[in-house]
């Protein structure tokens, strides 16, 4: 927690030179997300930050250079201690490795064709471009993120780690979209490898999808399509020590349909996905959820949702049950949830505080 006071206090610092010294096109946005962690059968407890750090500098017309750092204090690793579960997945989506300073993102994108194709290069995160649609971001659980059939099987950039790449987004007609993205094979959350591109050494790892999104308030919800392929290192294989490569695919659909609107904002959806990455180590992946707006005030999601994977180490069966509710400075979100495993069943109890300034 210091190291995360430290950068809120050198960002404090710096700001008002960054703004002294951009136009205004710059957006520089500080997102504090806190969790208090608590595995009811086991009685271990945790506690978990992360601070986001995100700006966009305008460099020309159309062309914006972006940074994205992260910092994570994890109260237990710091402590050299496992995490609250002892699962295949991680239940929490920031109980991660500590890291003091951590760079997701760093590079140069040009906008062309009206705005409507982008091409972007440079040290990059698959969390900024997939998976983080409205509904489907609202749960706590990490499988919520990058689908365990890509995060539990490759070295991809999912957070802290990330890597060189090369992505490119074009939306060709209103709501309908198109991205690709060419990563180094290997990502990592260390400085002195993130900007490495060495394909004869890691490989490579590419990622697309073909997505139509609705428009707010309406019936038409959004809908996702998309695949892998790559040449690299499976994880498994680097906590061996190797880097042998072999050849992986993966494909995934992620489904947001409004189900019924009522006056006033209110919403009720379904939200359903899977996942599928024959020859791994992580082989299907399967979510249903229900979510509903602002049912109580504006702007607050209670859900439910229940997710099965299969893996060659055992399958596993998850079910949470979270709500959040806005507040002046971003969201108070609590959550309690069921993990079926082959070694053992939990119940785990979560408080997650969101702060954006």
């Amino acid at each position: 927690m210091k190291r995360i006071l430290l950068l809120c206090v050198l960002l404090a610092a710096l700001t008002p030179t960054l703004h002294s010294q951009t136009t205004l096109h710059n957006h520089p946005s500080v997102v504090l997300t806190s969790e208090g962690l608590w595995n009811t059968s086991s009685g271990v407890a945790n506690w978990v930050n992360l601070l986001d750090v995100n700006y966009n500098f305008a460099l020309w017309e159309g062309a914006t250079l972006s940074l994205d750092l992260l910092a994570i204090a994890n109260l237990r690793a710091e402590q050299g201690k496992s995490g609250v579960a002892d699962h295949l997945h991680l239940f929490s989506a920031i109980e991660d490795t500590p890291s003091t300073l951590a760079l997701l993102a760093l590079g140069v994108g040009q906008k062309f064709l009206d705005e409507r194709l982008e091409v972007w290069l440079g040290v990059r995160n698959l969390s900024k471009d997939y998976f983080d649609t409205p509904w489907n971001s609202i749960f706590t659980s990490a499988m919520n993120g990058l689908f365990p059939t890509i995060a539990g099987n490759f070295a991809v950039a999912d957070p802290p780690a990330s890597a060189m790449a090369l992505h490119t987004e074009w939306h060709p007609f209103e709501g309908f979209a198109l991205k690709a993205s060419l990563y180094d094979g290997v990502a990592s959350d260390k400085w002195a490898d993130i900007f490495r591109l060495n394909i004869h050494r890691d490989g490579f790892f590419s990622i697309g999808e073909v997505s139509y999104q609705g428009r707010d308030g309406g019936y038409v919800g959004n809908y996702h399509l998309g695949a892998t392929f790559g040449f690299a290192p499976l994880a498994s294989t680097l906590e061996r020590g190797s880097h042998h490569k072999s050849h992986h695919a993966s494909t995934w659909i992620l489904i947001e349909q409004p189900l019924y609107i009522w006056g006033g904002g209110k919403e009720l959806e379904l939200m359903a996905q899977g996942g599928w990455a024959p020859k791994s180590d992580c082989k299907w992946y399967g979510e249903a959820g229900l979510i509903c707006r602002s049912l109580f005030v504006e702007s607050d999601y209670i859900g439910t949702q229940i997710s099965r994977s299969l893996c060659t180490l055992g399958g596993e069966t998850h079910l949470e049950f979270t709500y959040s509710l806005p507040w002046q400075l971003g969201t108070l979100q609590p959550a309690i949830h069921r993990v079926w495993a082959a070694e053992n069943t939990s119940t785990l109890a979560m408080l997650k505080v969101v702060i954006e300034i």
